[in-house]
């Protein structure tokens, strides 16, 4: 954009066309945090260190058998966001979780093929065909929302996307737990690499990325997240769409202010989460705890850990 062109105002997010490739990391740098979302995000900040100090009064094993329970929580809801039955799975014995938080092409398709496991088979490649995200009315027609990028293009902006993620300086959004993993959610949804599964690879995404960037501030070596956020999605689903649905997704149009209402969307989402989770720790006690499998924690050591589920 040359000096003086004036962008665009977005109405609705729509892309009138495919998106071709442009360069991600402009379109990051773009982004202006806009008061009332770094007050907000002051207050999300200082809710979660109460949080973390709560938990960390109690036992070690205790804690990560309460993360546990929240990741199989999680996992269930983020398959109701997509009108998804959750089936049951020992996460434990899945390495998708626990065997790193690099990311690479790989590793994405990886925890693709895990979202996806059972509706189709594994995948290591991206998609081969152009995509709209839309819907069918009573009559038959589709509706388009926005289309995804050409998939000529998806890997370039994959590349990009991986630098983005891997990239750690100290600004603000580069840096805070909150809004990098929320800027990583968003920019993997709007790329929508995958004909199918994109919304439940970026919520994986956005936990990975959240437990890294938590384990840069406490210095703690976590593999799961400690806050989840598919439950109040869920709950708040038209929110959800929404604020996806609003931002431009190209170099074009000025999505500042619709990029930061999704960063103020998914920090009340965080705030919702925050203080369920403080408040479920105020009502556990032994009663609440029921051993219901036992299973390989670490498959090279053959270290048995029991895995202990929250019944009420």
């Amino acid at each position: 954009m040359k000096e003086g062109d004036i962008m665009a105002k977005p109405e609705n997010g729509m892309n009138d066309a495919y998106v071709d490739y442009f360069s991600l990391e402009e379109y990051v740098d773009r982004i202006i945090l806009l008061p009332y979302v770094l007050e907000h995000l002051q207050d999300t900040n200082n809710d979660f260190k109460n949080y973390i100090k709560k938990i960390s009064k109690f036992e070690d094993n205790y804690v990560i058998d309460y993360w546990i329970y929240l990741l199989y929580e999680e996992l269930k809801y983020s398959q109701k966001i997509e009108n998804m039955d959750f089936k049951k799975i020992n996460i434990l014995n899945d390495t998708v979780f626990f065997d790193t938080l690099n990311i690479s092409n790989k590793r994405i398709h990886g925890l693709h093929n895990f979202a996806m496991r059972g509706e189709c088979d594994p995948t290591f490649d991206y998609r081969k065909t152009d995509v709209n995200v839309s819907r069918y009315n009573s009559k038959g027609e589709e509706e388009i929302f926005w289309r995804g990028a050409r998939h000529q293009d998806v890997l370039k902006f994959m590349n990009d996307f991986i630098k983005i993620y891997k990239h750690n300086d100290i600004s603000l959004l580069m840096s805070n737990p909150f809004l990098k993993s929320a800027l990583i959610h968003l920019l993997f949804i709007r790329i929508h690499p995958y004909t199918d599964g994109n919304g439940r690879t970026a919520r994986l995404l956005h936990n990975s990325k959240f437990t890294e960037s938590i384990n840069n501030i406490y210095g703690t070596k976590l593999k799961i997240s400690p806050l989840n956020l598919s439950e109040s999605i869920y709950l708040n689903k038209p929110s959800y769409v929404r604020a996806i649905d609003n931002i431009y997704f190209d170099l074009k149009h000025d999505s500042n202010d619709a990029i930061n209402a999704w960063f103020n969307t998914m920090l009340n989402m965080a705030d919702e989460q925050i203080y369920s989770s403080s408040n479920k720790l105020d009502s556990i006690d032994s009663s609440y705890l029921k051993e219901n499998m036992e299973t390989e924690y670490n498959a090279n050591t053959n270290k048995k850990m029991k895995v202990k589920s929250l019944k009420k």
